[in-house]
């Protein structure tokens, strides 16, 4: 009698099991969000099941939406539905497509988790375990990251089934034809399928394990399986053994987010599918697409497919992806000659018609993504077919803005005016682009917006409603400005209009314009550069009459005042600045001039001279320059920079001879230029210094201004492949201010006095932009540091640093801080990309206060009606304070009679204003109270963190 009880026991098991094998070959879940004024979500499941099984999908079925609402069984799965069923369709290859849709309302912002699992899997699913893998359950997960400073969003849809099977020794490629309806970046990873939440299979085996295959398609091996991160091309090279197998992937979405300046991950879909693998004797059928391409929203693209077979089998060609699936004007995908849309096998060669009329939705930064799909038929129809992808990427770019013009309006701006947009209904906004001297170059053929290293600078940039600008930021005369405007469209979808065509406007001359600014000497000591400008070539001599007296000023560094100096007072037009530090620092000019009758006029715009620097590559290295001038440096009249070097002899020897080496194309390649050796075929040694300098030529795009204009660069020794790191340097602290040592995170920090702290009294209660300067020693032992790198913590904490800046002087303002705490630390970079170990930290605390009144008279009179903490004048406000818990009691101090804490509200109030009224909102009479106040502030200093503050308050009526 045991015997047969543990009999029926055993075949119960397998009966149970048999009812859960649900056959399922793939499955993926989708979100759209389909309420702008709610979070709420349709969701789709799409599972794709084996007709052979027999097994209805959902029997054992859990949807778990991350958010405590669980859907379990086929009945309650329907019942939920939006449709009250799952629909099933017969695709091919043994497989039906089951569909069903859900409709789900999250509580709120927040990264969600959402879920399909069903019983079971497969038996014998090679990767899986064997014989075992039908006691392994299906679960796919998507994610869904709901971020209001990240706009509504839905998930990646797939478009291409699962459905292909595979050949021994022929390489198996999938694409799920992925889409993202809101135009966000995707990236695809190979991921390890799922049991259950967050739990992988065990065991799992990648397809390129040599136990499960050691061949690829041609011979060799080992064998490949990857998935492009870009393209989603599934990749399997190649099957070595019949059977069935499982993989899974997931598909990334990623937005540009302008809060952090970074792209931000928002979720992702997961695809769990099984490649079957069968023997057989076939070649892959091949496509013939079009290049990538670009085409103006508003115009029609038409293009020719062509697919053939080696083995002379018919073939059945399938077009996926965006332009099929947008909102508008969906693309055809059509048979030639007949143009008919019907989808099945067709002698090879086959050839079909793309055809697309595009619209202004159709805009986007990324482009459409159309995959298209072969499959051929072999002769033996048990035989598995063979599929090949190709992928078509279609950029829809918005047309250029039109009807650009340009007048001076004074001799310090100039108004800009065009056309209203075609494509304003989209909320883009208009970029102007300003540079000196024309740029020349078509708008065409993907070249979108304004192409780098151009000159270009952005200017402004309006909202899409409004056709004219004013240009007034520090416009110079003898100048020629050039504009452009561009549409740029908003996130998520995003895309760039092609440019304006350009208007340039001449701004008369009628003050000087320096023309050089040339380093003629380097040195730390005896440094020269020569200076020299034009006269007012255009001033009314009427008004002001000449000769006229120039003065030359200096100052240091690329602009600003610092270290102003008088040079020279004359008539001349030329100057030399001797006694210079041309090794360290650049240094910018500016000429004032007067009149016959020693009367100030006008002065230039200020130049600078021209810095270079130098990064150390292994054996290379990498030059960059840069000037701030009132012209361009980068003039298709002469378009090229030269190259300077030293020890250009085969032994690299001659130290003292410069030798032009070669050019740089700025109008392409920017102000920089990688040197490699290649110029005379000798490649830079790593055990000595290079020197190098630079000659710009550049120009005002003025035809009384003579161009181009010349100037030197400093002369900048590196060494290739140095690995020599600076010393630390020491961050200075006055010795006449006093500091104080406290206890840290992670062991003692040193505070220093912060000068911030007197000027608060003269700041609004709400002020909030604080700012630390910080400043340095450095022993520059070998002459080669470029920059330093500033770290921040606000903890102190060893582990929160983080690089918030870097400078190439020995100083550095942190701006924009929400408040004084954190420490710092500094390292000096060498030209080599060498970084020193990190200085000592100094830190800088807050300068907490708080003080409450003794006295309040709530009677309605709009003055001194709350119980209020000081908030000005007499420079007296809560500063830094995190948070306040407030109690009163009667005048014994016995019975608490009111209370308020700032953690029990979504909306503190630090100020407390108590208004006189008990906990039941009962008006309390006159007379004295005692309260305590608890205040907790955001400090370095733990000592200094919570203050008590006791005292008796009158109430007057």
């Amino acid at each position: 009698m045991l015997r047969k009880l543990l009999l029926l026991t055993i075949l119960l098991s397998f009966a149970a099991i048999e009812a859960w094998a649900t056959h399922i070959r793939a499955g993926e879940l989708t979100a759209v969000r389909i309420s702008q004024s709610s979070l709420r979500y349709r969701f789709t499941l799409v599972i794709y099941r084996d007709t052979e099984s027999g097994v209805i999908v959902g029997e054992g079925g859990l949807l778990n939406f991350g958010q405590g609402r669980i859907l379990e069984g086929k009945p309650e799965l329907e019942a939920a539905s939006v449709s009250g069923s799952f629909s099933e369709t017969n695709i091919g290859n043994q497989t039906s497509k089951v569909v069903i849709e859900w409709e789900h309302t999250f509580d709120g912002p927040g990264v969600y988790v959402v879920s399909y699992t069903e019983q079971n899997r497969n038996a014998n699913i090679v990767n899986l375990g064997g014989a075992s893998s039908d006691n392994i359950p299906f679960h796919i997960e998507t994610v869904i990251r709901i971020d209001p400073g990240l706009d509504v969003n839905g998930t990646p849809q797939l478009t291409i089934p699962p459905i292909d099977r595979a050949c021994i020794g022929a390489k198996f490629i999938h694409n799920p034809g992925a889409y993202d309806p809101d135009g966000d970046s995707l990236a695809y990873k190979l991921v390890t399928p799922l049991q259950d939440r967050g739990t992988e299979v065990v065991p799992y085996l990648p397809l390129d394990d040599p136990s499960i295959s050691t061949i690829s398609e041609g011979g060799g091996s080992p064998a490949q399986f990857s998935i492009d991160p870009e393209t989603g091309d599934l990749i399997w090279n190649a099957p070595m053994f019949a059977g069935e197998y499982n993989v899974a992937f997931i598909v990334e979405e990623w937005r540009f987010s302008s809060f952090t300046g970074r792209y931000e991950l928002l979720g992702y879909v997961t695809r769990d599918m099984q490649i079957i693998v069968e023997d057989c004797d076939n070649e892959r059928p091949l496509l013939e697409i079009p290049n990538d391409t670009c085409i103006e929203a508003g115009t029609q693209l038409e293009a020719l497919i062509r697919a053939t077979d080696p083995d002379g089998n018919d073939v059945l060609v399938e077009a996926f992806g965006g332009p099929f699936q947008v909102n508008t004007s969906q693309a055809e995908f059509l048979n030639l000659p007949g143009l008919d849309d019907t989808r099945d096998f067709r002698p090879e060669p086959s050839e079909h018609l793309f055809r697309w009329q595009t619209n202004f939705s159709h805009i986007q930064s990324r482009p459409f993504e159309v995959q298209f799909k072969v499959t051929d038929q072999p002769n033996d129809p048990d035989a598995p077919k063979l599929t090949d992808f190709q992928r078509w990427n279609i950029k829809v770019v918005a047309p250029a803005p039109t009807g650009l013009t340009a007048n001076i309006l004074t001799g310090q701006s100039i108004e800009l005016n065009w056309d209203n947009y075609v494509a304003a209904n989209l909320n883009p906004k208009m970029e102007i682009y300003r540079r000196v001297e024309s740029y020349d170059f078509t708008p065409e053929n993907c070249n979108v917006g304004i192409p780098a290293n151009s000159g270009y600078e952005l200017v402004d940039d309006v909202a899409i409603g409004q056709t004219s600008f004013t240009d007034d930021n520090d416009l110079r005369p003898g100048v020629n400005y050039c504009y452009r405007i561009v549409a740029e469209f908003p996130l998520p979808s995003g895309g760039t209009s092609y440019a304006s065509s350009e208007v340039c406007v001449l701004i008369p001359l009628d003050v000087p314009a320096i023309t050089n600014v040339s380093v003629e000497e380097t040195s730390d000591t005896n440094g020269e550069i020569f200076v020299k400008w034009t006269s007012p070539l255009e001033i009314d001599q009427t008004l002001f009459p000449p000769p006229y007296t120039y003065e030359l000023v200096r100052y240091n560094g690329f602009n600003g005042t610092s270290g102003r100096t008088l040079l020279t007072t004359t008539t001349d037009t030329v100057f030399n600045d001797t006694g210079l530090n041309t090794m360290d620092q650049p240094y910018n000019y500016q000429v004032r001039f007067y009149d016959a009758g020693d009367n100030l006029i006008d002065s230039s715009a200020t130049a600078s001279s021209v810095r270079l620097e130098a990064l150390g590559r292994v054996k290379a290295v990498d030059l960059s320059w840069s000037a701030d001038v009132p012209w361009s440096l980068q003039i298709q009249s002469a378009p090229y920079h030269l190259i300077y070097r030293n020890r250009t002899d085969a032994a690299a020897e001659d130290e003292s001879n410069f030798v032009l080496i070669d050019s740089a194309l700025v109008t392409a390649d920017g102000l920089k230029y990688y040197d490699d050796g290649s110029f005379n075929g000798i490649e830079l040694l790593d055990d000595r210094e290079y020197c190098y300098f630079i000659t710009t030529r550049g120009g005002y795009g003025n035809p009384k201004i003579p161009s181009p204009l010349i100037n030197n660069s400093q002369i900048l020794c590196v060494q290739p492949n140095d690995e020599v790191a600076p010393e630390k340097p020491v961050i200075e602290v006055d010795p006449e201010k006093p500091t104080e040592e406290i206890e840290g995170p992670d062991g003692p920090l040193v505070v220093l006095e912060n000068e911030n702290c007197e000027r608060l009294q003269f700041e609004p209660c709400s002020f909030a932009n604080f700012s630390n300067t910080i400043t340095w020693t450095s022993d520059d032992i070998d002459d080669d540091i470029a920059r330093y790198n500033i770290y921040f913590s606000p903890t102190g904490a060893e582990a929160d640093y983080s690089l918030v800046g870097t400078s190439q002087q020995t100083s550095f303002q942190h701006t924009g801080l929400a408040s004084l705490k954190g420490c710092y630390k500094v390292s000096a970079v060498d030209r080599s990309n060498n970084e020193s170990e990190l200085s000592s930290a100094i830190c800088f605390d807050n300068c907490p206060y708080y003080e409450l009144p003794n006295t309040f008279t709530p009677n309605d009179d709009g003055i001194n009606d709350t119980f209020r903490a000081f908030d000005q004048p007499n420079g007296k406000c809560p500063r830094f304070v995190e948070s306040v818990a407030f109690k009163v009691f009667d005048r014994w101090g016995g019975k608490e009679i009111f209370s308020y804490s700032t953690t029990d509200t979504t909306e503190p109030n630090f100020f407390i204003d108590w208004n006189g009224l008990d906990s039941n909102g009962v008006q309390l009479p006159s007379g004295t109270y005692y309260y305590t106040a608890t205040v907790t502030f955001d400090v370095l200093d733990k000592r200094k963190e919570t203050q008590e503050f006791k005292n008796w308050v009158k109430l007057i009526r």
